[in-house]
């Protein structure tokens, strides 16, 4: 028995031990023994088997000179992980650095068996991690040759097509540098700015340049249709400034509407002619305000109380003074018809009235209105209203509009809410007239009573 057991170990000179071996190529060098044995004879080292309950009752045994120790546990579930057990938790193999005990990864490149190895397989984590860079730097580098997606997070959440240099958010097929789908953007800080900044350089072999945009569009054609808001370098008659340009796109065509000088400091607005299908010319500036008396400020120094806006032989305007002081030709529109109640929502229309000179006129009225209770049945006085509106209609409906000039004329209403107040109608308003063309006065009213005289004095502006 002996004599056997001799056989299976082998010591060298150099203090190495064989086991089926007399070679020994290293501290203990264990061969297998392939031939002269069963093949139901099981090879290989097995290492100490010890479950978590037994590593946690030797804690105290295993210190820095235990470091190395290899052994496999059996059971993780037999006892809590804690101290020097705080990694196990499964079966496997696990060897001790001196102060815990670390799982031995398997190391299964591309095959079914999971690898803790994110370079040969997949996994999960089993707790939350964080990566400590401190002065160091972590960095993905790729050198794909097909596909689109080389990063991502969540499939579409965040993408990274390394072959095109292209980032997705909310889609897995960027087109651009950035793509942004299904979402919006928000940007929150005390001053939150977007900046864009050219390659192009900032001279005038760079006339008209677009030194970035931000264009609007709708469907999948960015030049079909839409609105575009650009940085123009240079632009021609404008050499060394730069325009913010507003405009609008049409079939791949650019269409500058208006233009901010960075230089003088300008307004520039230079858009085409619009035609609409009905013949309607479309204003170049339209301002529509709900602020009374205020829908215009234009203070150049010139600017002064009941001064009027005029133009030179070039365009430019600046403020007047004297224009309605004294108006060069007077017009009196008079209806003597008498004083009483007016029927209840009934139309009156009176004219014709005409003008012997073309131009703008303002109004002043002395059509005067007064609530009526004599009008109302009952014992309820009710509220007393007027409209009153003029255009070259005979009809007796003040809505019966034939004149284009005209068409836009306000209708002009007051409330009559008490009997000791009386309303003064459509003076102060302007109207453009066309001298031999006959225009009528058209009312309408409820519970008032005409008082006083009926006349428009028509004072000749322009």
């Amino acid at each position: 028995m002996i004599t056997g057991v001799l056989c299976l170990f082998s010591v060298s000179a150099f203090g190495q031990v064989g086991i089926n071996t007399q070679t020994p190529a290293a501290t203990l060098d264990v061969a297998a023994r392939t031939t002269g044995t069963s093949t139901t004879t099981a090879e290989g080292l097995i290492a100490p088997r010890l479950t978590l309950a037994d590593l946690n009752a030797k804690a105290a045994a295993y210190g820095a000179s235990q470091a190395g120790s290899l052994i496999y546990v059996t059971d993780a579930a037999n006892g809590s992980p804690a101290g020097q057990t705080a990694n196990i938790n499964a079966a496997g193999y696990y060897f001790f650095d001196g102060t815990a005990w670390l799982k031995v990864t398997t190391g299964n490149a591309g095959g079914s068996v999971s690898s803790n190895d994110i370079y040969n397989g997949d996994g999960a984590l089993t707790a939350n991690r964080t990566v400590a860079m401190s002065d160091k730097t972590l960095a993905f580098s790729a050198n794909p040759t097909g596909g689109t997606s080389h990063f991502t997070v969540d499939d579409t959440t965040l993408s990274v097509d390394a072959l095109n240099n292209r980032v997705g958010i909310g889609t897995n097929a960027p087109s651009e540098k950035l793509q942004v789908d299904g979402g919006n953007m928000f940007m929150h800080h005390d001053s939150p700015t977007l900046y864009f900044q050219s390659t192009i350089p900032n001279n005038s072999s760079n006339s008209n340049s677009n030194n970035g945009s931000v264009v609007f569009y709708e469907g999948t054609n960015s030049t079909a249709e839409g609105m575009y808001m650009r940085h123009v370098n240079n632009p021609t008659n404008y050499s060394g400034r730069n325009f913010l340009q507003f405009g609008s796109i049409d079939n791949g065509t650019y269409n500058p509407i208006m233009n901010i000088a960075n230089l003088s400091q300008q307004v520039l607005i230079n858009s085409p002619t619009v035609v609409g299908f009905d013949g309607t010319i479309f204003p170049k500036l339209s301002i529509n305000s709900n602020v009374a008396n205020g829908a215009i400020q234009i203070v150049d120094g010139t600017q002064g109380n009941n001064k009027v806006l005029t133009s030179d032989a070039s365009g430019k305007a600046s403020w007047k003074t004297g224009i309605l002081a004294a108006p060069s030709t007077t017009y009196t529109w008079d209806n003597s018809g008498a004083s009483g109640t007016l029927g209840y929502y009934q139309n009156y229309v009176y004219g014709p009235y005409t003008v012997g000179k073309t131009g703008w006129y303002e109004i002043q009225s002395k059509w005067r209105y007064i609530q009526s209770p004599s009008s109302v049945s009952g014992g309820d006085q009710g509220v007393g209203s007027v409209w009153m509106q003029i255009n070259t209609s005979g009809n007796n409906n003040m809505y019966a509009l034939t004149d284009a000039p005209l068409s836009e004329q306000p209708i002009d209403e007051t409330i009559v809410a008490n009997q000791l107040f009386s309303t003064v109608m459509l003076s102060g308003r302007m109207l453009y007239l066309t001298s031999g063309k006959n225009y009528f006065i058209h009312i309408i009213g409820a519970y008032v009573d005409v008082v006083g005289s009926q006349n428009f004095i028509l004072n000749y502006v322009q």
